[in-house]
């Protein structure tokens, strides 16, 4: 094998490592909103910390990975659902106070 071939190798399974991880990504968010919309429409308490739990955004099962996908380049996408963590904004506003 030369090396060439293997550096178009590693290029594709770093692909493939994006795209997975894109598509975790993609229904972490989708599962975000879900749960968010059930809290919102009165159905707090269905969801739990044991609930969400068993829930994960690795899925095996309905990814077609040579499938035929078309990206829609005009759409703007809606803003991530998260906020920071505390911790992390008291340092910012720590560090803005200094910087005034």
């Amino acid at each position: 094998m030369t090396a060439a071939a293997r550096d178009e190798q590693r290029k594709m399974i770093k692909y493939n490592h994006l795209v997975a991880n894109l598509l975790i990504f993609h229904t972490a968010i989708g599962m975000t909103r879900a749960l968010d919309s059930i809290a919102a429409d009165g159905f707090g308490d269905a969801v739990n910390p044991e609930g969400i739990g068993i829930l994960s955004p690795y899925q095996t099962e309905h990814i077609n990975r040579f499938g035929d996908y078309v990206l829609d380049m005009s759409l703007v996408p809606a803003p991530l659902p998260f906020a920071l963590p505390q911790r992390q904004q008291a340092r910012r506003q720590t560090t803005e106070a200094a910087h005034v």
